[in-house]
């Protein structure tokens, strides 16, 4: 379960902050409104921002047939810092400040002190720190969900797999979507979102008394 926390947090990093650092240039006619341009508009918006926080809802369906829901709240400042917190199924959290990132598990009283999460997904690091080109960042498909109202954009990052954001009408980014290569569905809703930066503080983490820390940073290179 751990694991599996740990890669949809990755994978929701890697979403989010795709969303937050991508200008897209194509442009199409959609039920008479240029919805290539409202896309355009909406990514801009939100890479415009400084940072933002939200709730989130998160279902993952299982190729299997089973699921698993998540829920908590997740809050981003750039560059670099993330607060990831989980509720639901249990409190777990994830906290970057752009240095070190710490992955707490209160049930368990341990806490990890990591350098990065790029064992699990290199690609969440790259768009943190900006590695990766706006250039490489493309829309593929583009359709309407009657069912929750929202304009979503499929978008392709270099070779990544692609994934699903849907928009809001009022230009929100509130549906994340993503399919692995085992077939398992990543659904993501966001919801209460502020667009307010949060403070940088939120971002710093003490282990409680009595929590034991492993240190799990990798060694510097040579």
């Amino acid at each position: 379960m751990r694991k599996l926390i740990a890669a949809l947090v990755c994978s929701a990093l890697w979403l989010i902050t795709t969303a937050s650092a991508a200008t897209v240039k194509q442009e199409w006619q959609l039920d008479g409104r240029d919805k290539g341009a409202q896309f355009a508009n909406n990514i801009e918006r939100l890479g415009s921002q400084r940072g933002f926080s939200c709730r989130f809802d998160q279902i993952m369906e299982f190729s299997d047939g089973g699921n698993q829901h998540y829920s908590g709240e997740l809050a981003v400042l750039k560059p670099g810092h993330f607060r990831w917190q989980y509720r639901k199924p249990y409190d777990q959290l994830y906290v970057g400040d752009g240095r070190v990132i710490w992955h707490y598990e209160p049930d368990l009283m341990q806490a990890e002190r990591l350098t990065d999460l790029e064992a699990i997904n290199p690609v969440v690091m790259k768009l943190l720190d900006g590695r990766i080109p706006l250039s490489d960042i493309k829309v593929v498909e583009r359709s309407y969900d009657n069912k929750l109202n929202i304009h979503r954009f499929k978008v392709q990052v270099t070779d990544a797999p692609q994934v699903w954001l849907g928009f809001s009408r009022h230009g929100d980014l509130v549906y994340i979507e993503r399919q692995d290569l085992l077939g398992n569905r990543n659904m993501m809703h966001l919801s209460d979102c502020s667009y307010v930066a949060p403070a940088e503080k939120l971002f710093s983490f003490t282990p409680p008394e009595g929590v034991d820390v492993l240190d799990l940073r990798s060694a510097p290179r040579k």
